[in-house]
């Protein structure tokens, strides 16, 4: 971990039949300074068999989009591989505290269809006609314990590390992060902004400092 968001365990388990993570993710083209090996910009929507859709960088090459389900087996969890070249539409500008950062809008969600029966879904914002893409769906049989409970789905978003310090990136990080449920009657209710109430940040002094953080729906670091 090098910076992000947790959610608390009641507001982890809090939804019945589904939940859904909004959030722009901020992404460099390059991520910058010694990056050398992966680092990921991800997060999950609570459910501990969904998915994290995220942005992937190897080193400084040019980052890919990607899907890593949780609830396939485990030969399978790793699904979508879009490389940046294919993403130009769903990339854009959002402007936070005076500056303005690269982002790709990403829309995470898990649902129950029918009794026991469940869709995995990863959506992305296509900004050059302003609508929802649907780039990954998977149906697969789980329980509402099976996405309440363990620690999987416990993260929002993160940047996520795979070495022991970083020096000199770019910005990174997460907007405009919301969540919403689904209760036990199937309606949904009503997006609202990750709060400090629900969530708490972790860092675990792998060189990120932070540029700002609106708790806790939005933040950006560098190192």
């Amino acid at each position: 971990m090098g910076y992000g968001v947790f959610y608390n365990g009641s507001f982890k388990s809090a939804f019945a039949q589904g939940t859904s993570l909004y959030f722009d993710i901020v992404c460099p083209t390059a991520p910058g300074g010694n990056v050398n090996t992966w680092l990921y910009l991800t997060g999950m929507n609570r459910a501990g068999r969904g998915i994290e859709a995220f942005v992937s960088y190897y080193g400084q090459t040019a980052p890919h989009f990607k899907v890593f389900d949780w609830a396939r087996p485990e030969a399978e969890h790793w699904q979508v591989d879009c490389p940046w070249s294919s993403l130009g539409s769903y990339l854009g500008t959002v402007n936070a505290h005076g500056r303005t950062y690269q982002t790709i809008g990403v829309w995470n969600s898990t649902f129950q269809i029918a009794d026991g029966q469940w869709r995995n879904e990863a959506w992305l914002w296509n900004r050059a006609v302003s609508r929802w893409d649907l780039i990954y769906r998977y149906d697969y049989a789980g329980t509402q314990a099976e996405q309440t409970g363990g620690y999987v789905g416990s993260w929002g978003p993160i940047v996520e590390t795979f070495q022991d310090s970083y020096q000199n990136t770019n910005e990174l990080g997460a907007l405009n992060t919301m969540l919403i449920s689904r209760n036990s009657s199937g309606t949904w209710g009503s997006w609202q902004l990750l709060s400090a109430a629900d969530s708490y940040i972790r860092i675990d002094n792998k060189g990120f400092d932070l540029t700002f953080l609106d708790p806790n729906y939005a933040f950006v670091v560098d190192s």
